[in-house]
């Protein structure tokens, strides 16, 4: 009898084990994908779109805050978004407004509109305002900070991508 509860116990530690190795790796291993395009211009500036798809390859079952998006160019602040910009398709929301990402699953396109006000392109250079204001491409830094939710631990998520809108 001593030997099964033993034998039991060893099991439950080492399934706990696993899954505390688990949320451990997901911290390195969660995948942000950012795609973007120039949604349009207008006189208020240039509105971008954005595309995010997180990917978690582990087997932990998590939930994340939406992001917080900032924009930059060459290391100056273009613009930031609010959490409530963000578009969560209601598969992968649950009633708090987080985003739920199953064990060895993604969330499918999570979108953001994000406008550039002029003056915030103007003040970072004018060959940046030239560029976007004749629809070329121009390489935009984008920083995602949001925070990871686990039944065990909360950690936050940090992604910094580089796209040309």
């Amino acid at each position: 009898m001593k030997a099964i509860k033993y034998i039991a116990i060893g099991i439950g530690a080492f399934f706990a084990g696993r899954y505390i190795f688990s949320l451990n790796r997901a911290k390195e291993k969660i995948l942000v994908a950012v795609s973007g395009k120039r949604d349009k211009i207008s006189l208020q500036g240039v509105m971008v779109e954005l595309n995010y798809n997180i990917k978690n390859p582990t087997r932990a079952k998590m939930k994340v805050t939406a992001p917080l998006i900032k924009l930059s160019s060459n290391g100056s602040l273009l613009a930031s978004s609010t959490m409530q910009q963000v578009e969560i398709p209601q598969a992968v929301k649950d009633q708090s407004g987080r985003i739920i990402i199953d064990a060895f699953k993604e969330t499918g396109k999570i979108t953001t509109k994000i406008l550039i006000p002029w003056l915030s392109i103007l003040k970072v250079s004018s060959q940046l305002y030239n560029r976007l204001k004749s629809g070329e491409k121009v390489s935009i830094e984008i920083e995602t900070i949001s925070q990871v939710f686990t039944p065990i631990t909360d950690f936050p998520l940090d992604d910094k991508t580089t796209i040309e809108v």
